[in-house]
């Protein structure tokens, strides 16, 4: 993909919907040109379990935008736009029920997953992790389970596997991996695709 935000989310707890920081790279023409970081006043309480992973304590977000707020402040940046996200398993639903909790109307957005592309694509590997994948391109993560460290390391990634396999669109990424990108929009989600010659899963949830 030449064109794509890489994206991160970290939570204070086990509801999707509890963001406590995002992080957002930009890439154009497969080069890095901007980046947003901010921590997010979930309006939920911090688990330990949450904070041990991360870090972010309740204080660290004290007079922090909510996720109302901060969305409502790049929707114009995202619209229309591919998302990335190592795991868009997590990251997608997070995206999804944040918005729902809000009330707020996705701006239209296609996603897409670099674990399923780098499963699909680096052969040989006993894991996909995001740490694992950086080790294989030579990428350092400086800060691991920071939302922007971790977004900048999603779009390294994504950078790599462009390169090396020519994905230069969602058109190309089908072709070589049988990947087809999700979507968001108003009143709908549905997550990225992965599918055989045999048969394909569908995956559609409504808001």
């Amino acid at each position: 993909m030449n064109n794509f935000i890489a994206i991160d989310f970290e939570t204070a707890n086990r509801n999707r919907y509890s963001v406590c920081s995002v992080g957002m790279v930009f890439v154009e023409e497969n080069k890095i040109v901007d980046s947003i970081y901010s921590l997010i006043d979930p309006e939920e309480p911090f688990d330990r379990m949450n904070i041990s992973v991360h870090g972010i304590q309740p204080s660290d977000v004290e007079g922090a935008p909510t996720f109302h707020t901060f969305y409502q402040s790049i929707q114009h940046r995202i619209e229309n736009q591919v998302i990335v996200a190592h795991n868009l398993a997590f990251d997608g639903y997070v995206l999804r029920d944040s918005l729902n909790r809000y009330n707020l109307l996705p701006v239209p957005s296609k996603l897409l997953c670099s674990y399923q592309l780098s499963r699909r694509l680096i052969g040989g590997k006993s894991s996909y992790s995001l740490k694992s994948v950086c080790d294989h391109y030579g990428i350092d993560i400086l800060d691991h389970h920071h939302a922007l460290s971790d977004a900048q390391a999603c779009a390294e990634i994504m950078i790599q596997l462009s390169n090396e396999f020519e994905l230069y669109d969602l058109d190309a990424v089908f072709s070589k991996t049988n990947i087809k990108a999700g979507e968001i929009a108003p009143g709908y989600y549905r997550s990225s695709l992965v599918s055989s010659s045999k048969k394909r899963k569908r995956d559609v949830s409504s808001f």
